[in-house]
């Protein structure tokens, strides 16, 4: 029986996740086609193209399966495979009613990669993974309601590891990780494990560049793109007087977004680690230009605009680790934190960079929380109605398969 397309829904469009083409394989010769595809919620969408009106072909659920990646064979280099496949709760079940899994094929390996991450932040989400490539508001509000802070778990655990064994080595945060090992701990993390971490010089160099890679790939750097001007003119006047560019830096601080604000200063950690600057090579202006394009960057990829800021990129960076204590001066509590830990030990306490968050914030953020949960009973009441259409009409189908079987009986009568 040939399958019906999936009858489009009126008055409701969801929120496209990640969409493009794909080449899948299908059909009853198994033939490449080229097919536009779309997430959103938690279903991966695909039409014959992507000219609206819009009717998917099907649909593909995305919890409980698992996405991986195919090595590329020799001689079939500009084929980047990605499969969709049951996932370990669903061992011998078909990703779909259609397809026991479902082989998709990119046009490059960067838009292998990006499909990869968009499907693993739907699939692992609900664990507490698929960080890499989310923003970093909707990691904070996920991970808050599973009792976690103001910055995100995988920052606090590969800084904690950094803290304890790693901040006298040296070209900390310059020198690359082992590439498997990194690879390893990321989809690790992605999944929503807690790997243990070993106290192994390889593994401060691995850990450091799963850090590094978790701020590349926001989808964002830490200071938003909005605000890369007025933080070019707050370091542009720090250059001219260093009284009035701290205040310029200041009141753009104040500016920043609460989740990208806690994080920014969490960052004090960097103050520890050009501490250690003879030891490890890594002074404040050298960790500023690791962590310069993380932070801080032109929304622009004009190669000319990226040259010209650099150097005040680095400068404003190399400001905020330097200058660290006037920026994101200790609250009473963080003061009586570091106070009772002076007391018993001189070693360093993470929980000193804690944020202790605004009441206010945490008003709106129990308001995006039940938006949220809005929508998320909209979206199901939504996939109801669509498979209630698709019930429907697979009955009546059926009644008319039934009714043309039967009519030799009735005209042999």
């Amino acid at each position: 029986m040939q399958k019906q397309p999936i009858p489009p829904v009126r008055g409701h469009k969801q929120k496209i996740e990640h969409c493009g083409w794909l080449r899948k394989q299908g059909g009853r010769h198994r033939s490449l086609r080229s097919r536009w595809f779309e997430i959103k919620g938690d279903q991966l969408y695909y039409y014959r193209d992507n000219n609206e009106p819009k009717t998917p072909i099907a649909s593909i659920p995305l919890p409980g399966n698992e996405v991986i990646k195919h090595p590329i064979e020799r001689g079939d280099t500009g084929k980047f495979k990605f499969e969709i496949v049951s996932g370990k709760d669903k061992v011998g079940r078909p990703v779909s009613s259609h397809h026991e899994t479902f082989l998709l094929i990119a046009s490059s390996q960067r838009e292998m990669e990006e499909w990869i991450r968009a499907i693993n932040r739907i699939i692992y989400a609900p664990v507490g993974g698929g960080m890499f490539g989310r923003s970093l508001a909707e990691t904070v509000k996920f991970e808050k309601r599973r009792g976690g802070g103001c910055v995100p778990l995988i920052v606090h655990k590969c800084v904690d590891f950094i803290i304890a064994h790693g901040l006298k080595e040296e070209g900390l945060f310059r020198l690359p990780g082992h590439v498997e090992k990194v690879a390893s701990l990321k989809d690790a993390f992605n999944k929503g494990k807690n790997p243990e971490l070993e106290s192994t010089r390889t593994e401060v160099h691995s850990v450091a560049s799963v850090l590094k890679s978790y701020f590349r790939e926001l989808p964002e750097p830490l200071i938003p793109y909005d605000y890369f001007e007025v933080f070019l003119t707050a370091a542009r006047c720090y250059e001219m007087r260093e009284e009035d560019g701290i205040i310029a830096v200041q009141n753009q601080l104040k500016t920043l977004p609460q989740p990208n604000s806690s994080l920014l200063r969490f960052f004090r950690f960097l103050h520890e680690v050009q501490k250690h600057c003879e030891q490890n090579k890594m002074n404040a202006r050298n960790l500023a230009m690791v962590f310069g394009p993380n932070i801080l960057r032109s929304g622009s990829e004009d190669p000319k605009v990226m040259m010209e800021c650099t150097n005040l990129v680095t400068e404003l960076i190399s400001i905020l680790i330097r200058k660290h204590e006037l920026l994101f001066p200790q609250t009473d509590e963080e003061d009586l934190a570091a106070q009772r830990h002076n007391a018993g030990n001189d070693a360093v306490n993470l929980n000193v960079f804690e944020i202790i968050e605004d009441p206010r914030v945490q008003i709106e953020e129990l308001e995006n929380e039940l938006e949220l949960q809005q929508q998320q009973i909209k979206d199901l009441q939504t996939k109801l109605e669509q498979e209630g259409k698709v019930r429907e009409m697979l009955a009546i189908r059926l009644a008319d398969e039934q009714r043309a079987s039967m009519a030799p009986i009735f005209s042999r009568e």
